[in-house]
């Protein structure tokens, strides 16, 4: 568990302080998600920290998205919180301390998330996309999830999502799909290469958002602790990154990553 413990859920909720956004109106409540340590992470401290952490508000996250239900997996709210579980706890050897970035990818990939987002919104969104997020020098920063984050990935996936939108975040935009090596997906969130695939002003150099994602599944196929993982989990983190792999790379990284985390050379 973390060092510190933030109240401000608990504030906000006791003098109605919310901010002026208000969450869209949708199908907001589905079948319910298999649990991940529930008991751990549905906790009024628990979640008084990581609401603060990722700066979650209650106009983001009402009418229906979980804001009234924090604990109930049927609801976004609640499958946000799970994959926040896995992409702060999933490693054997967690940081026990926001500012540890010590170690390999999987066990400070938590507080890169913390580190770069300003701020997680929910909405319903047209179907099209997981997620989004919109940085800059001059601009309200933000990531927003959507209804096929929350429904139509598992908590894996969704966890590897979370990644990808931190490096956005950390204003890295995707920079594949371009000229006539287009990746095979055809899409806008391609990166040019596995170890680069970072564009924009402003941006970092290395791995971009696809390159991020798939080191934080392959780190996860490769040790996630057994409280946060099974052989199940484990094939959904391969297959995740292999589907980033092998579609959302302009230059062919020439691998593959099995469900215990080994390297398959395609190439």
């Amino acid at each position: 568990m973390r060092n510190t413990i933030s109240a401000i859920l608990a504030s906000c909720l006791l003098l109605g302080l919310a901010s002026e956004a208000r969450a869209d109106t949708c199908d907001t409540v589905r079948s319910t998600d298999p649990g991940v340590m529930q008991g751990f992470w549905c906790t009024q401290p628990w979640i008084d920290f990581y609401w603060d952490a990722y700066d979650f508000d209650k106009g983001d996250w009402d009418n229906g998205f979980g804001w009234e239900a924090a604990c109930d997996r049927r609801r976004p709210l609640a499958r946000t919180f799970q994959a926040i579980q896995l992409v702060n706890y999933a490693s054997p050897n967690e940081a026990i301390k926001t500012n540890d970035f010590s170690g390999n990818f999987l066990r400070w990939a938590g507080n890169y998330t913390i580190r770069e987002f300003d701020e997680l919104d929910a909405r319903c969104g047209d179907g099209s996309k997981r997620a989004s997020t919109t940085w800059g020098p001059i601009i309200d920063n933000y990531t927003t999830l959507y209804i096929p984050f929350f429904y139509d990935e598992n908590v894996v996936e969704r966890a590897g999502t979370l990644v990808h939108e931190a490096r956005h975040a950390d204003w890295c935009g995707h920079s594949g799909n371009d000229g006539s090596n287009a990746c095979p997906a055809k899409s806008a969130s391609c990166d040019e290469k596995y170890m680069d695939g970072c564009s924009g002003i402003g941006s970092p150099s290395g791995r971009g958002a696809a390159g991020y994602q798939v080191l934080w599944l392959w780190w996860y196929a490769f040790e996630a602790d057994a409280q946060h993982s099974s052989s199940t989990m484990k094939a959904f983190a391969r297959d995740e990154a292999n589907r980033i792999l092998n579609t959302m790379l302009d230059v062919d990284p020439c691998f593959n990553i099995t469900s215990n985390g080994s390297k398959i050379i395609t190439c």
